[in-house]
């Protein structure tokens, strides 16, 4: 059966280490794949294509991710911990 593509937006930390600096705005659509869940109840996604890449910002979009209920999308680490790097306005 084919997945189903989906569409989120994407608004990365203006300043990963300073995150009181909050969100930037991404003005184009990430389209993804969900692909499964974790155990801690995140969608994993396969990051597909930007849906308006005249309008993405300039970021590294990392191929697998994960989306939270609250509405966070998170990267594992190589040490297996789950890292917010930006959020999204739905899950």
């Amino acid at each position: 059966m084919a997945q189903r593509k989906k569409h989120t937006s994407f608004y990365p930390w203006i300043d990963p280490k300073d995150h009181d600096k909050g969100f930037k705005l991404n003005f184009s659509m990430v389209t993804y794949i969900e692909v499964g869940r974790t155990p801690e109840g995140y969608k994993q996604a396969e990051f597909v294509a930007l849906k308006s890449p005249e309008l993405a910002l300039d970021y590294d979009y990392p191929q697998s991710f994960f989306l939270s209920a609250e509405g966070f999308i998170l990267v594992k680490t190589p040490q297996g911990k789950f890292e917010v790097i930006a959020k999204t306005d739905n899950c």
